[in-house]
């Protein structure tokens, strides 16, 4: 029975077929985990590093392998990733060291 408002049968991708993704969110994910061990500015960097990748990520490799990082067009995940990874990384320069 079809669905409304999708397709009748959607091909699923393997999970290793989403590299992409999980090296961004490994990037990420060790930036939190450094952030955890009270190292905020260090932890922070790594953190915006990972979305600057998902950024470059976005914009380098085609459509049918970028996965779900794919969100809108091309133009405007570059952009927000980008923007977002850039503004982390200016924040995090710009905190002061704790005294």
């Amino acid at each position: 029975m079809r669905r409304a408002g999708g397709p009748a049968h959607r091909q699923r991708k393997p999970i290793w077929q989403e590299w992409p993704l999980a090296l961004v969110l490994a990037v990420a994910g060790t930036g939190l985990w450094i952030v955890a061990d009270d190292h905020f500015k260090r932890g922070t960097v790594v953190f915006a590093l990972g979305v600057c990748l998902a950024a470059v990520m976005r914009a380098v490799l085609p459509n049918g392998s970028v996965g779900l990082l794919q969100v809108r067009s091309r133009l405007v995940d570059v952009l927000t990733l980008a923007a977002l990874g850039g503004a982390t990384l200016v924040a995090a320069l710009i905190v002061p060291p704790p005294s």
